[in-house]
């Protein structure tokens, strides 16, 4: 598989709508049915379109090099919304001294207790670590068995990792999580393996994805990969195939307006192209959102208006600390380029 050196515009946009969907449906009430379809779809997106954009390991060196570098971006940055966590959490309980003793207590509640209580928000870092197992499943088997006729390997991973959520057989670190990712992850590479016959076919395609998709999130057919829920199993998988597949058409359908339309709709396009290549960081302060700020989600009386306060609170948080860690980013960048040139 060749590697993708340009960024594609509709996966950024399309993985900016999805990411600005994660703090809606965290926010809204669990019976929405609005809830149940964006969780029909967002976090298995993530993982199809890395697998879309994904360059495989192909030996033992670049498998390494992968490995590293996805440490330091996966598990390195789940570490310190952990850490942070920890501090907010030891300053509630009675102050910072006890910080030792309360993250040796939530290292271990994250990566052994599938389901830790009392870090909010904080444990949606989870997918980070799913991630980090699923990029490196994806290159070892790769590298092992050096063809890309593996998808009976990717299937039966899969059905490993709903089997073991499922029936409660849960290992840490959220590895049954990264063996379902592998999975989507692999359907992200035949996407783009056969994107042309895909892209002609793009109409019909959608028209059966849209009344699928829809048909099935209203029956509450749609997985919760945290809790290991699989409703329908393998409709389940279905579900989240079409609406990725939905999401990327819309996504598409932005990029191609925007070459057409006047300067705000270029505008709009941009911003969404922006946030699609920094996901992560917008991801990163939604996972400390609440324990940080937990008192502005509080006043909510399940009314539509408190609701409503509830979630322009939220956004406004979550955009604050996302273009304040957007404006690190580009200074570290910048700095870094500068010392390059001066050696």
């Amino acid at each position: 598989m060749k590697e993708v050196k340009k960024r594609i515009v509709w996966v950024d946009i399309a993985k900016a709508f999805t990411i600005l969907s994660v703090p809606f449906a965290h926010t809204i009430p669990i019976e929405w049915t609005m809830r149940t379809m964006i969780f029909s779809f967002h976090m298995p997106l993530f993982f199809i379109l890395s697998g879309f954009t994904t360059r495989l390991a192909t030996n033992w060196n670049e498998l390494l090099k992968r490995l590293k570098k996805n440490f330091i971006y996966l598990i390195l940055p789940t570490l310190a919304v952990l850490a942070i966590f920890t501090i907010t959490d030891a300053i509630k309980q009675g102050g910072i001294y006890l910080f030792p003793e309360k993250i040796v207590y939530w290292l271990r509640e994250f990566f052994l207790d599938p389901y830790p209580e009392g870090l909010y928000t904080a444990g949606a870092v989870w997918f980070l670590v799913a991630l980090f197992w699923a990029k490196l499943i994806m290159d070892f088997i790769n590298v092992v068995f050096k063809t890309e006729k593996n998808g009976i390997i990717f299937f039966i991973l899969g059905i490993a990792g709903v089997f073991m959520g499922v029936y409660g057989l849960r290992p840490p670190a959220f590895f049954d999580l990264g063996l379902v990712g592998a999975f989507f992850m692999y359907l992200g590479t035949l996407w783009r393996k056969h994107e042309k016959i895909i892209e002609k076919y793009a109409l019909p395609i959608s028209l059966v994805a849209g009344v699928y998709w829809f048909s099935h999130t209203m029956r509450g057919d749609f997985m919760e990969l945290w809790l290991r829920f699989y409703g329908g199993y393998e409709v389940s998988f279905l579900v989240a195939i079409a609406g990725t597949f939905l999401v990327s058409r819309l996504a598409i359908f932005v990029e191609e307006s925007s070459r057409k339309s006047g300067k705000i709709i270029k505008t709009l396009k941009d911003a969404l192209v922006v946030l699609g290549k920094n996901t992560f960081l917008l991801y990163l302060v939604h996972s400390l959102d609440w324990c940080l700020f937990e008192k502005l989600w509080n006043f909510c009386d399940g009314s539509n208006k408190m609701l409503a306060i509830s979630l322009l609170a939220r956004f406004a948080v979550d955009f604050a600390g996302f273009f304040i860690l957007l404006g690190l980013k580009k200074l570290l960048a910048r700095k870094s380029i500068s010392l390059l040139k001066k050696s």
